[in-house]
Formats: C-alpha cells, structure tokens, sequence
C-alpha cells in the first residue's frame, strides 16, 4: 500500500481564541469588536468563525500610532 504525503489544508478562519491569539489582543477585544460590529463573524451552530480575511481587515482599520521625528513612539 502506497503512502500519501499529507497534503496542507488552507485555514479559512478561526475560533475567537485563535484570532486573539493570531492578533494579540484579548478574546474580549475580539468579542467586543463583533459587539460593536467591526469585526464580523459568522456562526456554525455554536461556533463563531472569524475569516481570515475579515480579521486581516479588522487589524488593518485598527488606529496607527505615529512615531516623532526622533523615531520614538509618541507618549500619546
């Protein structure tokens, strides 16, 4: 009997631990957001699925901080 090699299946989303943990904030933060409505997730019976791309978006809309012109992180 041939053996396959084990073939990588792409991630599509994640579980709020797993997108907290991806993202560095807290599974609060990430509850919060879906509260708020800036995060969406979708459910799969008692599940919530974060994707990929939606968590992606969400960091990405997250406020920047600007460094000063001596290149230190403001005190802002």
């Amino acid at each position: 009997m041939e053996s396959h090699p084990t073939s990588h299946v792409p991630r599509l989303g994640f579980n709020p631990d797993e997108a907290a943990k991806s993202t560095g904030v807290s599974r609060t933060r990430i509850f919060e957001a879906i509260r708020d409505g800036t995060l969406t997730a979708r459910k799969a019976g008692k599940a919530t699925v974060i994707e990929i791309d939606e968590l992606r978006r969400w960091v990405s809309s997250l406020p920047t901080r600007a460094r000063t012109a001596d290149n230190t992180p403001d005190a802002a």
